[in-house]
């Protein structure tokens, strides 16, 4: 009975140590909560003032975006407003005709002018050049002096660009539009019975849609047709992140309001030539795309990207068909258009197709590679108009190299 007692009084004497130990627990706990609310409540009066200060931040840093892209950028971007004197020179030297869109869309625009360029006896063998993207007949000025005392040589601004008008508001630029413009200057305005075809980078996919017309008509006669860099085959090209962006249709709005001319020239001298063009030319060149503020169109012209996509395959089916003799001419030192490209075209169309056909490749030269070597640039075509050329005359750096012929059937 005396055990049970005390057994009892151990157990009760255990029960009572448990709950204090527990009450203690229970206090501490209840400490160690009010702690840690006040701690809460401290670290967040903390985080307001930390986010408060982020959200200040994050606003004036928006603030001073907004006021660079919408009030300084304009200012920094301004577009030339007059010709620079050697641009000037070019200008003189040329003639405007008037030219309508063959777009229902743009016939609201009227009549547009459009600069042209002719240089050397009318009477002599006739060149026509067609420009890239997003430059102008401009480019070719050395090689046109190389050859005009032989040759008469002419070149075009196409719509939105160079000198030419550069409507907006809707204006659609089309290839095939100024596949139609290249025919009537050819028909109409130069009167040509026979001619060379030369085209370079947008060109490229203007002289390839001229040939569905060319097919179908019997005025003039294109004698040869050489091609140069240029994406003709997209994809083995390798487009900038800068024609990325004003390609996209959410991007690109916005991108070509705060392009301008000298953006234009001075990237295209520092990446897309091996050597350097002088400052009067990059200002020459600036200064042109400018006119009639040419950096806000840049939107509307590059969707010939878009263009050249969708009627790649017929327009390689139309080289394939052609009766012209064609010559692939080839920077290889091009990023954006490179050998892979020409390659391409050469052996899936050109290698055996039943018109002859030639490939050479120009070492140590860009995508201009008309600016980076005139004197080859000229004496290739030279060479194809039945001159013997004296390839020795050059550096061996600067011939260029023959890659293969297919002497048609």
């Amino acid at each position: 009975m005396t055990g049970s007692i005390k057994k009892n009084q151990t157990s009760v004497s255990r029960l009572a140590i448990i709950c204090w130990h527990e009450n203690l627990f229970d206090e501490g706990l209840h400490i160690v909560l009010l702690v840690n609310q006040k701690d809460r409540k401290r670290s967040g009066k903390m985080m307001k003032k930390n986010f408060k200060k982020i959200g200040a931040i994050f606003v004036v840093t928006i603030g001073i975006i907004l006021i660079l892209v919408f009030i300084i950028g304009p200012i920094i971007t301004r577009p030339i407003k007059e010709l620079s004197p050697l641009a000037k020179e070019w200008q003189d030297s040329g003639e405007y005709i008037q030219w309508s869109s063959t777009i229902e869309e743009n016939a609201s625009f009227g009549e547009v002018n459009i600069f042209t360029i002719q240089k050397g006896n009318p009477e002599n063998p006739a060149v026509l050049f067609i420009h890239g993207y997003p430059t102008m007949s401009f480019d070719f000025t050395e090689v046109m002096e190389l050859l005009c005392d032989e040759y008469y040589v002419c070149a075009i601004d196409t719509i939105g660009y160079g000198l030419s008008d550069k409507p907006k508001d809707g204006y659609i630029y089309s290839l095939a539009d100024d596949a139609k413009l290249i025919d009537h200057y050819i028909s109409n305005i130069l009167k040509l019975e026979e001619l060379t075809l030369v085209t370079h980078d947008k060109g490229d996919s203007v002289g390839l849609s001229l040939l569905s017309l060319y097919k179908e008509q019997d005025i003039y006669t294109i004698n040869q047709h050489i091609i140069t860099n240029g994406n003709i085959y997209l994809p083995l090209a390798n487009l900038t992140n800068f024609q990325k962006l004003l390609l996209n249709h959410t991007t690109g709005p916005i991108v070509t309001k705060y392009v301008n001319g000298t953006l234009i020239a001075e990237g295209l001298n520092e990446m897309a030539h091996t050597i350097l063009e002088s400052d009067e030319k990059v200002a020459a060149i600036a200064s042109i795309i400018d006119h009639e503020d040419g950096g806000e169109v840049q939107y509307g012209t590059i969707q010939y990207l878009n263009q050249r996509s969708q009627y790649e395959m017929m327009w390689l089916e139309n080289l394939r068909n052609s009766v012209v003799p064609t010559t692939l001419f080839w920077g290889t030192e091009d990023d954006i258009a490179p050998v892979a490209v020409p390659d391409y075209v050469w052996r899936s169309i050109l290698s055996d197709r039943g018109t002859e056909a030639s490939y050479y490749q120009l070492p140590n030269a860009d995508h201009y590679l008309m600016n980076d070597n005139p004197m080859a640039f000229s004496m290739i075509i030279r060479q194809a108009n039945g001159e013997e050329v004296d390839w020795e005359s050059l550096p061996v750096e600067q011939r260029p190299i023959f890659v293969d012929e297919n002497p048609g059937r």
